[in-house]
């Protein structure tokens, strides 16, 4: 993403004298292997669905190789060299099979080649800079509502002047971290819908054991274990073969899928969803519903500003600047707003955001202070 924290400017130790700067990688152009909504699906919205490299090179025919850290991303480091994640993938499939097909299967100690060309050195970065916004008082997280008979919200009535910056947390989480850090230095509340097969991913552990570490600002919702189409089957991510159902989910599937995110979320993030979920792609109908009630989950969110970040600018996505626009524009009292934490350009636009939001009054909470 544009402007995106990053690492410092980085010093590299090579057996050769020459240095060439690597040519600016490319923006990626994929979403984790989730589907469309079906035509019977019922929406809330009008849409589908860290990172610290620090290389340490050596010389390593036919260019350069880096070790692996622990924290590293395959996008935190295709920054750092000025490469792509896809050219990574490419360069180490002999080596390392795995990450041809999940760039979240990186670990750390493994040797990658990281360039071409052995006189490479990474690439200088921005420092993320936070907003200089002053917390507002009334920011809360935590503090779930009860149960009690099936709720869906798009909107969430009697909430005052408060708008919820929400994140899905089901496909591709770069750069979620640094999404999460900004919120933190700018004391941002927020209410994070992962899946469960996306926090077990090495990415996803480290998203949640932020969320962990700051539970007066983040809160969780369930956001199924693979985000199926509940509705009409399908979907999935990061594989589709858990959503391939041959037609509408059974209720029994519905339930599993929620039951089985929720193990997993309470392990890692030290909190238990319930009530609170969002469905994948916003697909809901009755039979949906009363599942997802039956073991529990009777707070159904959508949404009323969808910021459409899941896709990147080259497939026709929004840039940061139209992201952030629509939102402080169109926030009204008790909005819900969608984003991603694999957002393609969510980062730069919540630097625009988050101060255009707060010079409008609006607090910026989380859904279980505005639901209190």
């Amino acid at each position: 993403m544009n402007g995106r924290g990053a690492p410092v400017f980085l010093a590299v130790v090579l057996s050769v004298a020459a240095c060439s700067t690597a040519p600016s990688p490319s923006p990626s152009a994929s979403w984790s292997a989730s589907g469309q909504p079906s035509a019977t699906a019922t929406p809330f919205g009008t849409t589908s669905p860290t990172d610290t490299a620090a290389p340490t090179a050596s010389p390593s025919p036919p260019g350069v190789t880096y070790a692996v850290q622990a924290g590293d991303t395959l996008s935190s480091i295709a920054r750092a060299w000025g490469t792509t994640i896809q050219q990574l993938q490419s360069w180490n499939a002999d080596r390392y099979p795995s990450l041809a097909a999940d760039p979240n299967t990186l670990e750390a100690g493994w040797v990658l080649i990281v360039s071409g060309d052995p006189a490479t050195t990474p690439q200088p970065t921005i420092a993320p800079t936070p907003v200089a916004t002053p917390q507002p008082s009334g920011c809360s997280a935590g503090n779930r509502v009860a149960g009690g008979s099936p709720q869906t919200f798009s909107t969430i009535p009697g909430a005052g002047h408060a708008v919820a910056l929400t994140f899905d947390m089901g496909g591709r989480l770069d750069p979620g971290v640094e999404i999460l850090n900004l919120l933190i230095a700018n004391g941002v509340c927020a209410t994070i819908f992962p899946t469960g097969a996306m926090a077990q991913t090495t990415a996803g552990q480290q998203v949640m054991a932020i969320i962990r570490a700051h539970p007066e600002l983040f809160e969780i919702g369930n956001h199924t274990m693979h985000h199926c189409n509940l509705v009409s089957g399908g979907g999935g991510s990061p594989t589709a073969a858990p959503c391939a159902t041959g037609g509408a989910p059974s209720a029994q599937f519905i339930k599993d899928e929620l039951t089985d995110a929720a193990a997993i979320l309470t392990q890692y993030s030290g909190q238990d969803p319930i009530p609170y979920w969002r469905a994948p792609y916003g697909a809901i109908n009755s039979a949906v519903l009363s599942a997802a009630a039956s073991v529990g989950y009777t707070k159904t969110f959508g949404w009323d500003i969808d910021t459409i970040d899941w896709k990147p600018i080259s497939d026709g996505g929004p840039t940061s600047q139209q992201i952030a626009a629509k939102v402080i524009s169109r926030a009204v009292d008790g909005s819900v707003v969608l984003m991603h934490l694999g957002g393609f350009e969510t980062l730069d636009a919540l630097r625009i955001m988050i101060p255009g939001l707060r010079d409008r009054a609006f607090v910026l909470t989380s859904l279980s202070d505005m639901l209190g």
